[in-house]
């Protein structure tokens, strides 16, 4: 390939060492790999589970990395005040939304980076 001179006097295009073709099956054999490997971290969501709480854990809310919600625990004297129960719920449950984004991320990141390290 050829050296284009910009304005100033700085080169554009391929410098000592570069120039080198892409080997275009080797990247889509790396494509392929990264979308399995997705598809099968996103199978996995579904086995993961994490716990928000709120009130000093007085309301915790169970649900899987595939953000179904598995269970929801209380301390029966939150009845008493509905308000402050649903207050509660609520609270927890965004906790558990972002403990579930979090998770997500991290497994999302890890899988990236041995992806970028083979």
């Amino acid at each position: 390939m050829k050296k284009i001179k910009g304005f100033g006097g700085r080169s554009y295009g391929p410098g000592k060492g570069e120039g080198k073709e892409i080997d275009i099956g080797s990247l889509q054999k790396v494509q392929q790999e990264m979308a399995k490997k997705l598809e099968q971290l996103e199978a996995s969501f579904g086995q993961m589970e994490v716990i928000g709480t709120a009130g000093g854990g007085a309301v915790k809310v169970k649900a899987t990395c595939d953000y179904r919600i598995v269970s929801i625990e209380y301390d029966d004297e939150l009845l008493q005040d509905k308000d402050m129960f649903n207050d509660l719920i609520v609270a927890a449950v965004n906790e558990t939304l972002r403990e579930i984004q979090r998770r997500r991320d991290e497994e999302m990141m890890r899988i990236t980076q041995e992806q970028l390290h083979l």
